[in-house]
């Protein structure tokens, strides 16, 4: 992986990776990058690697929600996901995955500059069928 600031190549942790054989995703554990806003982590080019509404439900409901913090056991870490509404992504409306210890919900009308100290980000890739690492 190339460090996207001095394009050097650097080793990366597959310690901090979740694979999710059933979406065939694997998923950043950790949320990170806090108390940016979208503009200012540049997400526009990379929300591709954002989780989708459909993924970020999924987890929640899954055996993964506890390790991914997705089960409303931290009100901490909650992180920006791709836009599903083109009308608000017209806007310039970003979206959210938020969880507290009654609720789950999916946030999609924000400005992009908005930021909170416990929004955050977490990527998402594309993996093969079979598992790399260690759950």
């Amino acid at each position: 992986m190339k460090c996207p600031h001095c394009k050097k190549e650097i080793e990366e942790d597959l310690t901090k990776w979740l694979d999710i054989p059933e979406l065939k995703i694997s998923v950043e554990i950790e949320v990170h990058d806090k108390n940016k806003s979208f503009d200012d982590l540049g997400l526009k080019e990379r929300e591709k690697e954002l989780l989708t509404a459909e993924q970020c439900i999924w987890l929640a409901n899954s055996k993964y929600a506890k390790q991914l913090k997705m089960d409303g056991s931290s009100s901490e870490d909650d992180f920006f996901i791709q836009q599903p509404f083109n009308l608000s992504r017209k806007n310039g409306y970003v979206a959210r995955f938020d969880t507290d210890s009654d609720y789950a919900v999916l946030g999609c009308v924000r400005d992009s500059s908005y930021s909170y100290s416990y929004l955050g980000v977490r990527f998402v890739r594309k993996i093969s069928g079979s598992s790399k690492l260690k759950k």
